[in-house]
């Protein structure tokens, strides 16, 4: 079976990480963790997008070269992994020479083919994106996304034709955008025209801090061209190319359109095949309100660690925000779920099973815990479809039924074991099964869950939150 390849898009390394990064990076972590609990190889990819305006403009802001910037920033990405326990197998950076020179690799055999031609254009430029703006994109004037003044630009730069592909790319998008609703979307700006073809160089006046466009020193290849190469660049690397196409990506839906038009017009364009599954998540608001760094609506990872911790961190965002639409982060609802939830729900229930387990084991019912969980739903029914809330949701119900049955029976209390009794019980509770099920979204939890009802040697998951 071909090993499975996971990725996250690459984070602009202007600025500091922030929940939203973080988010996406879980999502993909956890269906890693579901495909290697299935028995599955896995190649899962993040990394950080380093060349372009932005970040040539935040690193002359700080006072340093460009290359120093992203050193340091692209440290505190990578950072994340060890942090929130994400397991990726490798963290590429585009500044790394083996990823530049693959990249002008693929511009050479783009021009080979005939997909490249030069011409002055004009346009609304937003740095922002990086990208001209289509009259779609701009309202009053300014980016919709970044809600900033956009740059009057006219400049010669090399173009990628995109019309000849345009009915493959569009019969790709209707079968391999998730979730529907943005196949639509971005089936209206194919066939608007606005991408037939699209610029993938800047001049080097207006833009040094890139990758040279070979045999044209006067131009940068565009940032997004350099960016999107990462997941081909990343297989050469490691002599994985065997593994394209990818399985899965995972992006935001404000970076929608290159990957769904540009990148599988450059791949088509170089021969490859597409990938099965692009991933499609939404914003996240903080407290009602847009992330944003310059008004102070912004949550950044080692707020939610120092709070939570790692485990409950990573449960919390999956359990609380909706992938597949824009969702809201509120300190207050996150409080109340952890200590709903966790504190109160599962580490309780843990606590009294493993209570019971130590008064009935001496009569011999503590197999009756590994054998009631037979024929239970396979996992794959949530997580197979990448439906993250409806897993969780799944064994949030278990937990709850389960302490139900506890309140209402009184176990603890009964003078002689009812093996009959704890087998329903435990059957009911599935304690080892949650924790398997839980295990891609936290795998520190469900593996201290299996020692504890090994060893019957309780501590308390999750302490409560004194709110």
């Amino acid at each position: 079976m071909k090993p499975r390849y996971i990725t996250t898009s690459i984070a602009y390394a202007n600025a500091e990480p922030h929940i939203g990064f973080l988010y996406e990076l879980l999502a993909a972590d956890v269906l890693a963790r579901f495909y290697r609990l299935k028995g599955q190889d896995v190649f899962f990819l993040s990394g950080t997008d380093e060349h372009g305006i932005k970040v040539a403009k935040a690193a002359k802001e700080a006072g340093q070269e460009p290359q120093q910037f992203v050193d340091e920033l692209a440290g505190k990405f990578e950072a994340l992994g060890p942090k929130f326990n994400l397991d990726f197998d490798w963290f590429i950076r585009t500044t790394d020479p083996r990823h530049i020179s693959f990249v002008r690799e693929k511009w050479a055999q783009l021009a080979r083919a005939g997909a490249l031609k030069k011409k002055t254009y004009s346009g609304l430029y937003c740095t922002g994106c990086e990208a001209f703006k289509t009259a779609a994109e701009i309202k009053e004037g300014k980016c919709l996304i970044h809600h900033a003044s956009l740059e009057k630009v006219e400049e010669e730069n090399w173009f990628l034709e995109i019309s000849k592909n345009k009915a493959q790319i569009s019969k790709w998008i209707k079968k391999a955008v998730f979730p529907g609703s943005r196949r639509q979307e971005v089936i209206n700006v194919l066939e608007s025209g606005a991408y037939d073809e699209v610029s993938v160089s800047r001049p080097k006046t207006n833009n040094s801090w890139g990758i040279e466009v070979p045999d044209d020193p006067g131009q940068v290849i565009y940032v997004w061209v350099d960016a999107l190469f990462n997941y081909l660049s990343a297989l050469s690397i490691h002599g994985k190319e065997s593994l394209w196409p990818a399985d899965i990506q995972v992006i935001g839906k404000d970076i929608l359109k290159f990957h769904a038009i540009i990148w599988p017009a450059l791949l088509l364009a170089c021969g490859y095949d597409l990938p099965k599954k692009l991933l499609v998540h939404g914003f996240i608001n903080v407290e009602g309100k847009k992330l944003s760094k310059s008004t102070g609506h912004i949550v950044y990872p080692d707020e939610l660690l120092k709070r939570y911790g790692a485990e409950a961190t990573r449960y919390l965002l999956c359990r609380k925000l909706n992938f597949y639409d824009d969702s809201n982060f509120s300190w207050e609802e996150f409080d109340a779920i952890y200590n709903g939830e966790l504190a109160d729900g599962l580490g309780n229930l843990l606590q009294r099973a493993i209570t019971l387990l130590k008064k009935f084991e001496p009569q011999g019912s503590r197999g009756a815990v590994t054998a009631a969980f037979d024929g239970l739903e396979p996992l794959e029914d949530y997580l197979g479809k990448q439906d993250f809330r409806g897993q969780l949701d799944k064994i949030i119900l278990e937990i709850t039924q389960a302490n139900e049955w506890l309140t209402r029976q009184k176990p603890w209390e009964w003078d002689e074991p009812d093996k009959l009794k704890l087998a329903t019980f435990v059957d009911q509770t599935k304690l080892i099964a949650i924790a398997s099920f839980l295990e891609p979204f936290m795998p520190k939890v469900a593996l201290k869950i299996h020692r504890q009802l090994k060893t019957l040697d309780p501590k308390p998951l999750f302490p409560r939150l004194a709110l």
